[in-house]
């Protein structure tokens, strides 16, 4: 008899060894994906998501400036100002201004204190709101008078099951979810992605949302894809990491397949 025929029930054995092995890399793979559940396509259209106006808040920065054409009433009413052209109004009328950029401190009360005018209160109020309110203060005071003001900071935290967890400035502006978890390094395989929780106190409420990063409603939330200043991402570890998860379950495979295929010789042999 031919010694180098293999018996069918070690081809049997070796097959369902791979089979298994290819269903623990599916597994796998659908702990670590994100948006398991998006349809397979090569284009899926999500519903629209307006960017929500930030709300000035206690604790926040904002850079500042009072444009006029008439550089030395603005010395007054910014805490650094220089010469030059005013912008867009100075390049528009040739005319020299006064600019300064100066970084306000939003204090426990939600006001700051102005140049000339005093304490303001800001807090509560959107950039365009607050712009508003200060050139109708400045107006006694200043001719034709611009605002320009930005947020200085937008300070997320990501902590927990993180490559590198701290508290990280994103942008002065906005932030998405997956810019945080970006600059926190993304999420290793011990971590759960599917109980992922999201701490919030903003505008005067104190929040906690839990959600699944592995599915795609994540996307379409605005309450979670949309970050809020001073948000907290915390990330839960798995009680095991998944290397040892895998570790076992690519080890039971391997089992499988050596005693299968020393099952399949020892049966050979002994038909010899």
């Amino acid at each position: 008899m031919n010694r180098n025929h293999i018996h069918p029930f070690t081809l049997i054995l070796c097959f369902a060894a791979f089979v298994l092995m290819l269903t623990t890399s599916c597994s796998t793979s659908k702990k670590l994906n994100y948006f398991n559940d998006l349809p397979n396509a090569e284009t899926y259209e999500l519903k629209n998501m307006p960017v929500p106006e930030r709300i000035i808040e206690r604790g926040d920065r904002l850079d500042i400036s009072f444009i006029v054409k008439d550089q030395e009433s603005a010395a007054f009413f910014n805490k650094h100002s220089m010469t030059g052209v005013a912008g867009a109004v100075g390049a528009a009328t040739g005319a020299a201004g006064a600019a300064g950029n100066s970084d306000y401190l939003i204090d426990l009360e939600g006001e700051v204190e102005i140049p000339v005018v005093g304490r303001v209160k800001l807090a509560g109020m959107t950039i365009s709101q607050a712009k508003q309110k200060l050139v109708a203060l400045v107006s006694p005071y200043l001719k034709d008078p611009l605002v320009e003001m930005t947020f200085s900071t937008f300070k997320v935290t990501v902590l927990g099951e993180v490559k590198n967890p701290g508290t990280f400035v994103i942008s002065a502006q906005h932030a998405t979810l997956f810019e945080a978890l970006a600059a926190a390094g993304d999420l290793p395989h011990s971590a759960k992605r599917y109980d992922v929780r999201l701490l919030r106190n903003y505008n005067g409420k104190r929040t906690v949302h839990k959600f699944d990063l592995r599915k795609s409603s994540v996307l379409e939330d605005p309450d979670i894809f949309q970050m809020r200043p001073n948000d907290v991402i915390y990330v839960q570890a798995r009680s095991g990491s998944l290397f040892k998860e895998d570790f076992g379950l690519v080890a039971s495979v391997v089992t499988i397949l050596i005693s299968a295929v020393t099952l399949g010789f020892s049966i050979q042999n002994s038909k010899n």
